[in-house]
């Protein structure tokens, strides 16, 4: 060490560093050279904005931070959003509200225009809240209340200190496409902000100039770009990209080759958004089923092709970025000091790896409710192409069965020439003879489906769920059950919202599915005139069994059988009593359902027949008082049924 020069050994990837530390100190005293260590002049620190302690990096990459001018500036720039300081208020998973209410547009609609939407009724904006790491692609699955250009949220205030809660930080930039990313990650690529969207305080985003944001979004996502960020940052690992220091990266000059850079990202914009093209909760969701499997690659095999070509454009990618930062070759490999430096497919958020059979089910279960239009999984329809990365979202994916405005047609607006029947006041029952059977009814979409193949289908799906038959995926309500699938299929950013309600008897012999989006006032006494219904029937069968009994006499096997019997349909019809005064108290209730509320305010009253614990939980801090903005908490407090500490 000298006055103006000191040697840093690094020593992070010896096991033995006890050892190693030796070995680099002799190695020093000899004047000889090694990996591990690194001549440095103190004062070359002050070459990067912060003076991070970043001793193993050349000198040449320390003057890209001298001679690139910063990104900041020329049009690009770095923001937070907005904090509502109560999300379980303001905001809401995308399929959760009416479609009509959720602002839309066109690639050619401006931010005025969006803001406009939202004083003409469309109070719904798609929510970038940061969420998992998910480069290039991510849906935006969450929406949040700005109605009327934020006016809840602006004015949300403490009741007791009338101080404002909200922070509805620069919403000039609202409304604008963008890059955004979540709070950490272990490697900085950011995805895809569409137009129309809103972003939280938890979800950075950058802008720039629109004809630049697809070619920034390949500069993002290089390796090159990542090590230079962690070399600001001052560490690695699992770091925070934080704004104000992407604000003053060393931004190269990219517009020479400015296509061929955009192609890049274009492409890896595809790739992930068909990775994730069988999750049905996603805004570009059509159909996961192949017209003709046998004709076409497996998931598998489809899976595995896509990942071989990201590895492949992220290697462009990667030497794009040492290209235009002029890295030389000697500088290049300690910048990826490990696999999670580097995008893979390995390290990147799970794709959708439920099995073919619960994706198939699944959209059956939609189809049978009208969610879904057949005629994708039948071929009648070709698979809508993807959108343009940046276009603002649709009210509805295209999968969904749905009018020229893009909404969700009513069962009596379905055409007279569609293939199959659509379930009109979104109830199905389990209910083994009744023409609304849940299993009889996705029966017919297989066959229609599949054809004669249909019954095949279900049998090696029933296989792979290890259930017996469809009736018992359906009555199961833990895991392994449809139901247990169906909520961490519709839960997203820690919001749960499944949108098929199991409502169920005591001993899982009898249950009611209803469809959330079709709900309304009448639904629950609908829903009670099935099981109503349901029990009549049994009764009539109790009273056939025991008349057939007083006919049989005493003794004999023939008795004990049918004894055996009308003990069993007497615990049946006890059951089904149980489930009637249930049901009957929830529908008597009479609150209107507002899907505003969102599921979990809206399910809380079925909470005696749904199996799960969340309805319960919602219900008791209803009646004590909670939520009274909702308008089931309204409705609850002018019936009188809320208690007040």
């Amino acid at each position: 060490m000298t006055a103006s020069n000191c040697t840093f050994i690094r020593l992070l990837a010896e096991e033995n560093k006890g050892a190693a530390l030796q070995d680099s100190i002799i190695t020093l005293r000899n004047g000889e050279t090694s990996s591990a260590l690194f001549p440095v002049a103190p004062d070359k620190f002050s070459m990067v904005p912060g003076s991070p302690f970043a001793y193993w990096v050349s000198d040449r990459i320390r003057r890209l931070f001298i001679d690139l001018p910063p990104f900041e500036g020329d049009g690009r720039t770095v923001r937070v959003g907005l904090q509502t300081s109560d999300d379980f208020r303001f905001v809401r998973a995308w399929w959760e509200v009416d479609p009509g209410t959720i602002v839309t547009g066109t690639p050619e609609t401006a931010p005025d225009e969006f803001r406009a939407q939202t004083c003409a009724g469309k109070k719904w904006v798609p929510f970038a809240k940061g969420g998992e790491y998910s480069p290039y692609y991510a849906d935006v699955h969450l929406v949040v209340n700005w109605g009327d250009d934020g006016e809840k949220i602006k004015n949300f205030v403490d009741p007791n200190s009338g101080k404002v809660l909200s922070r509805p930080q620069n919403t000039e930039y609202y409304f604008r496409p963008g890059l955004t990313w979540p709070l950490r990650a272990s490697h900085f690529c950011p995805q895809i902000l569409p137009k129309g969207c809103i972003f939280s305080v938890r979800s950075y985003c950058a802008f720039t100039p629109e004809n630049e944001l697809k070619a920034t979004l390949t500069i993002y996502g290089s390796s090159a770009f990542d090590y230079l960020f962690k070399i600001m940052l001052g560490r690695f690992g699992y770091p925070e990209f934080i704004v104000g220091i992407l604000q003053k990266m060393p931004w190269p000059d990219f517009y020479q080759n400015v296509s061929k850079i955009e192609a890049m990202s274009q492409k890896m914009w595809e790739c992930y958004a068909e990775l994730n093209m069988l999750d049905e909760s996603i805004h570009t969701f059509y159909c996961p089923i192949l017209e003709n499997p046998e004709n076409n690659p497996t998931q598998e095999e489809s899976t595995t092709s896509i990942l071989k070509e990201i590895t492949k454009i992220q290697d462009l990618i990667d030497q794009t970025g040492f290209s235009l930062y002029d890295i030389p070759i000697t500088d290049q490999p300690s910048i990826v000091d490990s696999s999670e430096n580097r995008p893979s497919p390995d390290n990147f958020r799970s794709i959708e790896t439920s099995s073919f059979s619960e994706n198939l089910i699944s959209y059956m279960v939609g189809c049978a409710f009208g969610r879904w239009d057949i005629r994708f999984a039948t071929g009648e329809k070709q698979p809508p192409e993807l959108p343009d990365p940046f276009a603002p979202l649709p009210a509805c994916s295209p999968g969904m069965l749905q009018g020229e405005d893009g909404l969700p047609l009513a069962p009596h607006e379905v055409p007279a020439d569609y293939p199959l029947a659509v379930d009109a006041d979104g109830i199905l029952v389990d209910d083994e003879g009744h023409p609304d059977d849940i299993v009889a009814r996705i029966r017919d979409v297989l066959t229609i489906i599949w054809g004669d193949r249909a019954d095949a289908i279900e049998k090696e799906a029933c296989e792979i769920l290890g259930v017996k038959s469809l009736r018992d995926y359906f009555r199961k309500p833990g895991a392994g059950g449809f139901w247990d699938d169906h909520v961490k299929r519709y839960s997203k950013s820690r919001r749960k919202a499944p949108i098929y309600w199991l409502l169920q008897s005591a001993k899982k012999n009898y249950a009611i599915w209803i469809y959330y989006p079709r709900m309304d006032a009448d639904t629950l006494y609908k829903a009670l005139r099935y099981a109503k219904d349901k029990l009549a029937v049994e009764e009539r069968r109790l009273e056939d069994m025991q008349g057939e009994l007083a006919q049989l006499g005493t003794g004999g096997p023939a008795v004990k059988r049918l004894e055996k019997g009308i003990d069993t349909q007497e615990a049946f019809i006890s059951e089904l009593h149980d489930f009637v005064e249930k049901l009957e108290r929830a529908a008597n209730l009479n609150l209107v359902p507002e899907h505003d509320d969102g599921v979990m305010l809206t399910i809380a009253p079925l909470w005696e027949l749904v199996p799960w614990k969340e309805p319960k939980n919602y219900w008791d801090e209803l009646i004590e008082g909670k939520y009274e903005w909702s308008s089931i908490g309204k409705q609850l407090a002018e019936k009188g049924m809320r208690r007040r500490s």
